[in-house]
């Protein structure tokens, strides 16, 4: 019963909420930022889709091809029934991924806790965002462009997160931000959307 009165309110106030099927269903917010700013190239990855609504938007704004790649077997599953013209794999950040792309999108986690089940990888950072930026750069184009969400909510997670960026020689070229309720913190707090570019002096 808890679940379900958690999905209910989730559904009804737009929030991000983890489904009955085991994946995360991201809010009409954060899809819509998406909408309204992203572009992308010919060939796509997006690590962590989910449900794959945004696999799917990218081929609306114009990609050729799709690869997605999630940890979570859940999300796979749904990601090749919303996406069947995708390539849709589980994989562990990039561990399955081969080639290189125009762009990389990433709704990274950003949560403070450990991530023990499947689901709970899109929402606990558990150091994940480091290692996408370690790994990154091996699979973006010349002039490859990384998307990737993120939120203030936790400020620790928030100042790792732009330190990774630096450390690992990327610039931010843009972001946009709402501000919302999280539930996990229980307060107000800033959504950012980036494009993030490598730093050609690194």
């Amino acid at each position: 019963m808890r679940t379900f009165l958690r999905i209910t309110l989730s559904k009804i106030l737009g929030w991000d909420y983890i489904n009955k099927k085991g994946y995360l269903t991201p809010s009409p917010r954060r899809i819509k930022q998406y909408e309204d700013n992203m572009n992308v190239g010919t060939r796509v990855l997006e690590i962590g889709p989910g449900s794959g609504v945004i696999s799917r938007m990218a081929f609306e704004k114009g990609a050729k091809e799709v690869v997605a790649a999630d940890i979570n077997p859940a999300a796979v599953k749904a990601t090749k029934k919303h996406v069947p013209n995708a390539t849709v794999l589980q994989s562990d950040l990039f561990t399955e991924v081969n080639g290189k792309f125009d762009t990389i999108i990433f709704a990274a986690p950003w949560s403070e806790g450990s991530a023990k089940a499947s689901s709970a990888h899109a929402v606990y950072e558990d150091g994940v965002v480091g290692r996408f930026f370690k790994e990154a750069k091996g699979y973006l184009t010349k002039n490859g462009r990384i998307w990737i969400q993120y939120s203030d909510a936790y400020p620790k997670n928030y100042e790792r997160f732009h330190n990774s960026i630096k450390k690992h020689g990327y610039g931010i070229e843009n972001e946009w931000n709402y501000t919302c309720f999280d539930i996990m913190v229980k307060k107000q707090a800033r959504v950012l959307l980036y494009e993030i570019t490598p730093d050609t002096q690194s």
